[in-house]
């Protein structure tokens, strides 16, 4: 009886220590749909490593394909048939600018369609807020708005990147942000957004967790700049 009161004990540790190790909600499932604004500098990848700084382990799927909006997405059918599997926390959906009256009305249309296939498959939905073109910088206001809009109307979470490119700029007038092409992100902007996706998702109030010496990007990133975007990540989270 002795031995066995042992052996059960001895179980029973190894049980708690693993149930300690993956606590609820240390692991997460993560469906990206969108176009070359996720796949530019790998988004899915730095919300990974993000993850692994803050003790989660970050799964990500990718359906991105180049000059698709969500109604391109919802037309073809591959992102509802994936989500119906069933099998994901957060579905980050991305598209355009969407700042013409016409793109803001296909954004909400098509986000709203996909809300409910997210709804009924338990995952959570989120819009991933981007920016205009550096030569339409002037539609910055519109882009915010429209995200804005959209997921208010859907109930979805909204990953504010194109806010906190805003606030960047108004604290540092000279960071780009952009790659060579004026519209597609360079290191620091995906970077960026991958902060306020992460941040949103996981209802982060800090990114103390983010230790810059260890992290991939920073040969493309010095300190300082990593920390006014981190200041403006947090600031367009509020």
């Amino acid at each position: 009886m002795k031995r066995f009161l042992l052996l059960l004990s001895f179980f029973s540790s190894i049980f708690l220590n693993a149930t300690e190790r993956k606590a609820p909600g240390d692991s997460l499932k993560i469906l990206f749909v969108g176009n070359s604004l996720t796949y530019t500098n790998n988004l899915p990848a730095l919300v990974e490593e993000m993850g692994a700084m803050d003790g989660k382990i970050i799964n990500t799927h990718s359906i991105v394909i180049a000059n698709y909006s969500i109604e391109d997405h919802w037309n073809e059918g591959v992102a509802e048939a994936e989500i119906e599997k069933g099998k994901y926390d957060f579905v980050v959906f991305q598209q355009g600018p969407s700042a013409l009256p016409e793109s803001q009305f296909l954004l909400l249309e098509y986000a709203g369609r996909f809300a409910k296939v997210c709804q009924e498959n338990n995952a959570k939905m989120a819009l991933y807020m981007v920016w205009p073109s550096k030569s339409r910088l002037f539609d910055l206001d519109n882009v915010i708005l429209s995200y804005t809009n959209a997921a208010k109307k859907t109930g979805s979470l909204l990953c504010t990147a194109g806010l906190a490119w805003k606030y960047t700029w108004q604290a540092s007038p000279s960071t780009s942000l952009y790659g060579p092409d004026g519209f597609h992100p360079g290191m620091d902007g995906s970077v960026l957004a991958a902060l306020t996706v992460y941040g949103v998702l996981v209802g982060k109030k800090d990114f103390n967790f983010v230790e810059y010496s260890k992290c991939s990007w920073k040969a493309d990133l010095d300190k300082n700049k990593f920390e006014i975007l981190v200041t403006a990540a947090l600031k367009a989270m509020k």
